[in-house]
Order: structure tokens, then C-alpha cells, then sequence
């Protein structure tokens, strides 16, 4: 094979910067399709809120196409945001590791409530007792020193179902 031949045979793919918000993985693969042939496209995404980074890499299945496609879109004004595309000359072996996956958000708070809400054993019981008389202590104190006459009631232990005991 030669030079030639490789050059036309190598695997293209194109930087694109500035990528509006609304622009998903899917509409990147159909607007770049009108140059030639897609083969992947990675979105980089934030791990802690799933939107987009701003910028993307787009997999051509020539290097020519992801040229024509470089400097065609370079400079474009698309959804209010001018792209920035550059054909990537040394692709990194894991640049598209994930591309398959649609992203999923992480159900934080979902997962944080049910972290919160576990049941605790009693080492940790029994620190959360002592805080709270800590705290019920110190807000009499405040409350005798402004001289209110009130008794801040003292809370009874947490209910037996969450508290793990051997």
C-alpha cells in the first residue's frame, strides 16, 4: 500500500469549539453528516451536571472529508456562537471511550437523601445523641441568659427502626 493510498484510507477527526448548549450528540452527527460519512461523536459532558463542556470531536471516515469539513465550518455563526474546527492531527486512543452511551445524570440528590436517611449503627447513634444535647444545652443557656423563662424540651431517642443494633 502506499503513502497515497494511506492518507486516503486514515481516519479524520475534527475539533469543533463553541458548541451552543442545545446542540446533543445526535444533531451534531446529522449537521456533520452533510459533509461525508460520521462515524462517532463525543460531546464532553460535566460528570456533576451532564450539560455540555462546549466543545466536541466528530469521527470522519476520511481524512479529506474531515478537512472540508474543518475549514468550511470554521468561523460559522450557529445558534448565536461563532464554531471553532480544527482537524485533530494525533488522536489520543480514548478520545471516544463512552461514545455509545448516551449520558445518564447521576440522581444526586436522590442518592444524597438516601445516604442521609440509612440506618446508623450505635457508634454513630449515640454521637449524634451526644450533639444533640450539646445543642439542646447551649439554647437554654441563650435562652436564660436573655431571661425567657422556657424549658427547651429534651428529645427522646430516634425511633428503633433506624438505628442498627446487633
Amino acid at each position: 500500500m502506499s503513502s497515497g493510498e494511506k492518507a486516503k484510507t486514515k481516519r479524520g477527526v475534527v475539533y469543533v469549539g463553541h458548541v451552543p448548549r442545545a446542540f446533543v450528540e445526535c444533531g451534531i452527527q446529522k449537521f456533520f453528516s452533510q459533509f461525508g460519512t460520521v462515524g462517532r461523536v463525543k460531546l464532553a459532558r460535566s460528570k456533576r451536571t451532564g450539560n455540555p463542556k462546549g466543545y466536541a470531536f466528530v469521527d470522519f471516515e476520511s481524512y479529506e472529508v474531515a478537512e472540508i469539513a474543518a475549514t468550511t465550518m470554521n468561523g460559522y455563526l450557529f445558534c448565536g456562537r461563532v464554531l471553532k474546527c480544527n482537524v485533530v492531527t494525533d488522536v489520543k486512543p480514548g478520545m471516544f471511550r463512552g461514545h455509545k452511551n448516551p449520558y445518564h445524570r447521576m440522581p444526586r440528590r436522590a442518592t444524597a437523601i438516601a445516604q442521609f436517611n440509612q440506618p446508623k449503627n450505635p457508634q454513630q447513634h449515640a454521637k449524634q445523641m451526644k450533639r444533640l444535647k450539646v445543642r439542646t444545652k447551649r439554647k437554654q443557656a441563650k435562652l436564660d441568659e436573655l431571661g425567657v423563662k422556657y424549658t427547651v424540651p429534651s428529645h427522646a431517642p430516634a425511633s428503633s427502626k433506624r438505628v442498627l443494633f446487633d
